[in-house]
């Protein structure tokens, strides 16, 4: 009796993230690629996809027939973007079958194992997402006009910051030197930099805060600080809309927890899984209603 496998994959603005399982649940395999928002355009999606897909069929010790027999369950950021669902579902993908949403959803799916409940994306971008008959959503609508608390936001913050250390406007520091260095500090390599940056690129350098406030660093610690109370808007709206749970998910949250405001952060509720699970779980239900 051939085999059937099941995908999940969670596409973000900085990472694609995939987990191939059995189809009583255990992992095979996982994958990690680059990129994989639509907010780039569907051939970095898609490539990304299927760079995860393949270290993850490797490390099951799979070679690629097994995707004709894996169902696909496939978040990915900026799925909002015109065109972007249409080149998804147009794609020949070489899966049984695949079903395409959004990486919020995914993520929303997997904390709760399908059941009620909202949760709030702390990662490259954020967004507060619950459901009730149809998804209703809060922020998320993409940096730099939205996102707040987000990577990319904590990073277009730290930019700000090192910049008013060079003119005067706030004490140097090692945090603002280090940021400053990626520009040769200059005002002028910051703004030709800005011009085509992506909230990915931004994001990076939430990396270099997270490091600076683990040190101690009260510039770092602020930044964090900032962000947390965009996160707590988004749980306290997502709330206001009904949802009975919130958790947070994404990259971020081990670090911008801990300054989440009290009063938010004792209504929080532990996801049980990760998006990748919500991609399975997605792709098991899809199926049974095939």
């Amino acid at each position: 009796m051939t085999a059937t496998y099941y995908l999940g994959v969670d596409g973000g603005g900085t990472r694609c993230r995939a987990r191939l399982e059995t189809a009583d649940g255990k992992v095979l395999g996982r994958g990690l690629s680059g990129p994989a928002s639509m907010r780039f355009g569907f051939e970095t999606a898609r490539e990304s996809i299927m760079a995860a897909t393949r270290q993850a069929l490797t490390e099951a010790g799979l070679d690629e027939d097994a995707m004709a027999q894996t169902y696909a369950g496939i978040g990915l950021a900026g799925t909002g973007q015109l065109g972007a669902r249409a080149a998804l579902e147009a794609w020949k993908h070489p899966f049984a079958a695949a079903w395409f949403e959004g990486d919020g959803y995914l993520a929303y799916l997997g904390a709760f194992s399908g059941g009620d409940g909202g949760i709030v994306v702390c990662g490259t971008g954020s967004i507060g997402i619950t459901y009730d008959k149809t998804t209703i959503r809060v922020g998320g609508y993409g940096f730099p006009v939205s996102d707040e608390g987000s990577g990319a936001h904590i990073g277009l913050n730290a930019i700000r910051y090192a910049l008013r250390t060079l003119d005067g406007r706030t004490s140097a520091t090692a945090f603002a030197n280090e940021i400053l260095e990626r520009f040769q500090s200059d005002p002028a390599v910051v703004i030709r930099w800005s011009e085509t940056a992506s909230a990915t690129d931004y994001a990076a350098f939430a990396a270099i805060v997270i490091k600076h406030a683990t040190s101690g660093e009260p510039a770092a610690i602020n930044l964090l600080r900032d962000a947390a109370v965009h996160i707590a808007g988004l749980v306290e709206a997502v709330l206001a809309r009904g949802a009975r749970r919130v958790a947070l998910v994404g990259g971020l949250v081990e670090f911008l927890k801990p300054h989440i405001p009290p009063a938010t952060a004792e209504r929080l509720t532990e996801p049980v899984s990760d998006a990748m699970a919500g991609g399975i779980l997605l792709a098991k239900t899809r199926q049974a209603g095939a």
